[in-house]
């Protein structure tokens, strides 16, 4: 089932490369075409760490040795599910889906048929499987799967349930029956046009040569040969992304003059109950301040600028406050929560269907200030998005919040994706959080039960000693309650059972 969570804006124009979230593109004017992503379709632009990361991978698992994406715009799309799976977006297509294994506890690609043929173009050498060319149509036609008798090649890398790239021998290519003759390096001269598909192992390497019958590979997208579609080079990072706000200059201009106007009539229609802008470090609740910077600085609106410490923030988080204090000269009011810990013993660790930090770390702390600051109440204005989950998708731009009584809440950026927060952020060279720039899709607690087991692995990478307080905490409870190693790793997100997370 998709999760249509709101209108999918995201566009590409052919004849620049570069994203655009309206019809015809801001530099050239052409027209351009829909980008096929898994709904909501909510993608980001990847930075160059997500690279570094995917080539590292490919590197690893289909033997690549150079820069598939060098100068050009990438952009990384979550997909909703029970696995961590993100679509990576190159020229315009889904070149693949960067998944987390949890079984293997590891990083790993699975491509399209067009990121298998740039995979080949460049040199990959690993995970491939050769078929004999009267194959070719039971597959195409029939969905056939790869059998032993139709494979005259398999790399000796191969182990059961890989994702493998399936080509079709060269047309020049002699006959050589005996398979224990058939060298890879015969193969050097593949391209593109001899990938027919993607599928998954359904044996090792040692089993197909070993083997007469059997089924190698299950095909899970074949097309008729042909050459990888590729399209023109936008630049380094820096330069990519300056032609990307050129290409929407229209589209996010549209987008900001709808969310000040809109700012400016709430404020009109609640003059009794002051402005605040709720702060969370991260870039949603960014392009909210930037929006009331605009929306209130020649109407004589004053507001405030709230931030909640949950004194389990990672360290650039509090760094962008400063950073954020400093370049817009504001006095950020900040809530803070020593309670975690405390309260942990009592509670136990939050899970994803207990929710209890939620309250006593943000709510409490900004109730109080919120109490004793504003009498008669206040408007807060919050970096929601409906493209974050179906329940943010069902709220209107303006209502009571359900946890502190004297607050109304209120979300400008309700139907702006994901692309145009960014764009509008580099477009105002705005001092963002640089979690982003190290493979972060969200900004928030360390031990968020949010977190999928990919994010959890990047804490433990970049933030050993964070990580460690809290690894031994769910150790030293799992013995007291007889829970075991699997709770530890991962089933600690539930208190009720694990839950289905799509």
């Amino acid at each position: 089932m998709k999760t249509i969570l709101g209108k999918i804006h995201l566009k590409w124009c052919k004849n620049c490369n570069v994203p655009v979230l309206d019809k015809k593109c801001g530099i050239c004017g052409y027209d351009t075409f829909d980008v096929k992503l898994t709904p909501p379709a909510d993608a980001r632009p990847a930075f160059k760490e997500d690279i570094v990361m995917i080539n590292n991978i490919l590197k690893n698992q289909f033997g690549v040795n150079d820069n598939i994406f060098k100068n050009k715009i990438i952009l990384i799309n979550k997909i909703p599910g029970k696995d961590y799976m993100k679509e990576i977006i190159l020229d315009g297509v889904v070149f693949g889906i960067l998944k987390y294994d949890e079984e293997k506890n590891s990083w790993s690609i699975i491509p399209t048929v067009e990121g298998a043929r740039r995979i080949i173009n460049i040199g990959g050498n690993k995970k491939i499987i050769v078929i004999k060319k009267d194959v070719v149509p039971f597959i195409l036609k029939k969905h056939a799967s790869v059998l032993r008798p139709g494979v005259i090649y398999a790399s000796e890398d191969i182990e059961k349930n890989d994702d493998v790239i399936i080509l079709v021998e060269n047309e020049n290519e002699e006959k050589d029956e005996n398979y224990e003759k058939y060298k890879h390096e015969k193969n050097t001269n593949l391209k593109d046009i001899n990938v027919l598909g993607v599928g998954r192992a359904r044996m090792d390497y040692n089993e197909i040569v070993n083997s007469e019958k059997g089924m190698v590979a299950k095909v899970r997208h074949a097309e008729t040969p042909k050459e990888a579609n590729y399209l023109k080079e936008t630049g380094n990072f820096e330069e990519s992304i300056k032609k990307m706000i050129e290409a929407n200059e229209n589209a996010i201009s549209k987008f900001e003059s709808n969310s000040v106007g809109f700012m400016r009539n709430t404020i009109k229609e609640r003059t009794n109950k002051p402005p605040v802008v709720a702060y969370s470090g991260g870039k949603d609740s960014l392009v909210v301040l930037l929006l009331a910077l605009k929306a209130f600085e020649n109407e004589d609106i004053d507001f405030d600028v709230l931030f909640t410490d949950t004194n389990l923030e990672l360290p650039e988080t509090l760094k962008n406050i400063s950073d954020v204090e400093e370049r817009y000269n504001i006095n950020i009011i900040k809530a803070e929560s020593t309670d975690f810990w405390e309260k942990l013993e009592e509670y136990g660790p939050p899970g994803r269907d207990y929710r209890w930090c939620s309250e006593v770390c943000k709510m409490k702390p900004l109730e109080k200030i919120i109490n004793d600051r504003y009498p008669n109440g206040c408007l807060t204005f919050v970096g929601l998005r409906k493209y974050e989950s179906m329940n943010r998708s069902k709220k209107p731009r303006i209502w009571k919040s359900p946890h502190i009584e004297k607050q109304m809440l209120s979300a400008p950026i309700l139907n702006w994706s994901a692309m145009h927060v960014w764009i509008y952020l580099f477009k105002n060279n705005a001092p963002y959080n640089k979690l982003y720039e190290k493979c972060f899709d969200r900004v928030g607690c360390y031990m968020c039960p949010a977190m999928e087991l990919g994010e959890i692995e990047l804490i433990k990478k970049l933030y050993p000693e964070l990580w460690k307080r809290w690894e031994d905490f769910l150790i030293d409870y799992a013995k007291r309650n007889n829970l075991d190693d699997e709770w530890v790793r991962s089933g600690w997100r539930w208190k009720y059972g694990k839950k289905d997370k799509g």
